[in-house]
């Protein structure tokens, strides 16, 4: 039988306290220990190390009419950083997140060099260039994970398919480790999304979540019991490439009729300049607005396989939460309210009134947000400060 030792029992017991902390604050010693099960003065010591460590501060709050103050514990916000990354084609936004879940600053820079090395040497470049420009030079920054649409083996760091930037197998984690002096994670973007819109929504808490999100790719990521459902390779919830219509268009998978050919921005500009000398999905909706035919004959038709989209996702999870996002969620009010009254007539009559449709309230933040998080919440469970 293997027993632990004192200190691994220490640093197991300050995580707990620490994850409850950041949860429930503000929270007194009292609550803790009850909370966690231990004995008052094993929470108080654990605190007091807490304390002591800086990661958490004491605040002094009312605890009755009669103006009585009582002490509080909240997490120290500027203690600990985290940096979250988001690499979408064409553009890459970076920030830094506080300990209590917070953005302290982003930034967002063009690219138009996909290599990874080229991706590697702007990312490092930027961060720098914020930490020096923002003070932080001075915090403890504990990682920083990067997100971006494909079939991410997160484990490891390797980008298994990105469709979006034609990589096949690429040692991303260890590419960009090579630049930076702290720990690198990969990991697909829409499950990071779906993570921080889970963790920032107090009405989504206790909630089965399914987000799909619907722009440069078609994707849904499941959040069960607080924790992302990834599948055997982290490859759940990649209906972009459930197929549709075998006799269909190509998709850059290398399959025939895969769902995203029918949603996905790329595909849908590709049809537009067959009609127009347009280049972007604002033109094309502007069209759209203007009537132009071959414009609603596109998007009518991609709203309604984003609307099947939406059925498909809820019958085969059946969550009690779904929360749309994505750039033509996000961006474009006019389609996303046709695709929402799309899916209520589409939607299979058992399923009615079994869930909470939401948009997300993240926006375009919500995949910095969750890297930022999870690189925190693996510096909270492995605690070694």
């Amino acid at each position: 039988m293997h027993i632990k030792n004192q200190e691994t029992l220490k640093k197991e017991n300050q995580s707990l306290v620490l994850e409850l902390i950041l949860s429930e604050s503000p929270i007194s010693r009292a609550e803790i220990a009850k909370r966690t099960k231990m004995s008052p003065t094993s929470a108080s010591r654990i605190v007091a190390s807490l304390k002591e460590l800086g990661l958490i501060r004491e605040v002094s709050l009312s605890s009755d009419g009669l103006g009585r103050k009582a002490l509080y514990f909240i997490p120290d916000e500027m203690s600990v950083i985290s940096i979250g990354a988001e690499i979408t084609p064409h553009d890459v936004h970076i920030g830094f997140v506080g300990f209590k879940g917070k953005l302290i600053v982003k930034e967002t820079v063009k690219y138009s060099d996909n290599d990874p090395h080229a991706m590697a040497n702007l990312l490092y470049q930027t961060v720098e260039d914020m930490i020096h420009s923002n003070g932080l030079g001075n915090k403890k920054i504990v990682g920083m994970c990067v997100g971006l649409p494909g079939l991410i083996e997160h484990k490891v760091g390797n980008v298994r398919l990105s469709a979006q930037f034609d990589w096949h197998d690429v040692p991303l984690a260890k590419i960009f480790s090579e630049k930076f002096g702290f720990g690198i994670s990969i990991d697909n973007a829409l499950k990071l999304r779906a993570f921080a819109e889970y963790n920032l929504d107090e009405e989504l808490v206790n909630k089965n979540m399914a987000m799909i999100g619907f722009g440069t790719g078609v994707g849904s990521a499941l959040v069960f019991d607080g924790e992302i459902y990834r599948g055997e390779n982290n490859f759940s919830g990649e209906i972009g490439h459930s197929i549709v219509d075998p006799y269909g268009i190509a998709c850059t998978c290398g399959n025939i009729g895969c769902l995203q050919t029918y949603i996905s921005e790329r595909f849908l500009l590709d049809e537009a300049s067959k009609c127009s000398d347009i280049t972007t999905m604002d033109e094309l909706v502007e069209a759209y607005l203007g009537e132009e035919k071959w414009a609603v004959n596109i998007l009518n038709k991609a709203i309604t396989y984003a609307a099947i989209t939406i059925n498909n996702v809820i019958c085969v999870n059946n969550p009690n939460a779904v929360v749309l996002s994505g750039k033509f969620i996000v961006n474009y009010s006019v389609i996303r309210e046709k695709i929402i009254a799309k899916y209520q007539e589409l939607l299979w009559s058992p399923i009615e009134n079994t869930f909470d449709l939401k948009v997300t309230r993240l926006g375009s933040e919500g995949t910095i947000l969750g890297a930022a998080l999870s690189v925190q919440r693996y510096f909270v469970k492995n605690l070694d400060v």
